[in-house]
């Protein structure tokens, strides 16, 4: 009846040994294979829609793209135009001070179509 701290431990770690049968082992291993599995899934889930958000997001820079190009062109043509008037209406306030007569200057070759 004799106890040493020897046979105590080879108990207790007996003991411990039953905790960690073959089903739990089996059951832990299915667990970690699941989690994997379920992460792997989510990355591969995550790179089709990250694929599939970029080819978007291209498609769509392309378009805001070729959409500021087209107002970028329709800018320079107000400009253009907004530029013909005045220098027209200057050149109309000119012939009026000076006292000249009908009929006023033509209009600018690029803005007379809006007189037309």
């Amino acid at each position: 009846m004799l106890q040493t701290i020897s046979n105590v431990m080879i108990r207790a770690d007996t003991a411990r040994e039953t905790i960690l049968t073959e089903p739990v082992i089996l059951g832990l291993i299915g667990l970690f294979g699941a989690i994997v599995t379920a992460y792997l899934a989510y990355l591969g889930v995550k790179t089709k829609v990250d694929r599939d958000q970029q080819a978007s997001d291209r498609a769509q820079q392309a378009a805001d793209r070729a959409r500021i190009e087209a107002l970028e062109g329709k800018l320079e043509d107000t400009e253009r135009r907004n530029m013909g008037l005045w220098t027209y209406c200057r050149i109309l306030i000119d012939h009026i001070y000076r006292g000249k007569g009908a009929p006023p200057p033509d209009p600018p070759e690029h803005i007379k179509n809006l007189f037309d």
